[in-house]
């Protein structure tokens, strides 16, 4: 007997920042989507859950607190819980019928997975913004990732700490602004996967116009 699909809502191995970008890809492909009516939960529920979830996670990045790392571990278990009953509520209407499934937003089991940490960023290229005080960056896609992380610095002969990580789900097109022009600027990539981050890339510098 042939089994039958179904979309996956296990999450507990996923980096914060992966299981972010996740769960508002699903609520985005669940809008208006005429397979799935009725969601449950509703979805300006788990927005709310969303909403709550990533301000206590940039609190626990910018402050880095126990009681903020705390808040920030507490308040994902709930929003797990609620992506679990929607997924759920997906496998009850879908009844393995894969267009619909993946029409979700969810991944599907069983599907290719990547069982190592994304490779190292390679071919990480900056060029000049459409205007001044901006650079634009660009980099080798790789497969299997679901976000890449980036951060920046002014390059000086006083090393300066980085800046705090950008998220972008595209390998071209990234525009980092605003800068001092004239200066020049430290930009380093790397990828993440449900099993991770990779390491990050050669740091590469620019002389911003």
């Amino acid at each position: 007997m042939a089994r039958i699909q179904r979309v996956g809502i296990s999450f507990s191995r996923m980096t914060d920042d992966a299981f972010l970008v996740l769960v508002n890809t699903i609520i985005g492909a669940m809008k208006e989507n005429i397979n799935f009516p009725s969601p449950v939960p509703e979805l300006e529920d788990i927005e709310s859950l969303i909403d709550d979830f990533t301000t206590k996670l940039k609190a626990a990045r910018k402050r880095g607190s126990p009681e903020d790392t705390a808040l920030k571990n507490e308040s994902r278990p709930i929003l797990e819980e609620a992506m679990q009953q929607l997924g759920h509520y997906v496998n009850s209407i879908a009844k393995g019928q894969l267009s619909t499934l993946l029409s979700s937003g969810f991944g599907i089991v069983g599907n290719t997975a990547p069982a190592l940490v994304p490779k190292q960023v390679e071919s990480v290229k900056l060029s000049d913004g459409r205007q001044m005080g901006q650079v634009r960056l660009d980099f080798e896609k790789q497969q299997d990732t679901l976000i890449y992380e980036y951060t920046y610095r002014r390059a000086s002969e006083m090393e300066e700490e980085w800046s705090d990580r950008l998220i972008t789900t595209s390998s071209k097109g990234n525009i980092i602004a605003p800068l001092k022009s004239g200066s020049y600027y430290e930009v380093r990539v790397r990828a993440v996967n449900r099993m991770g981050a990779g390491d990050w890339s050669q740091v590469v510098k620019f002389l911003i116009r």
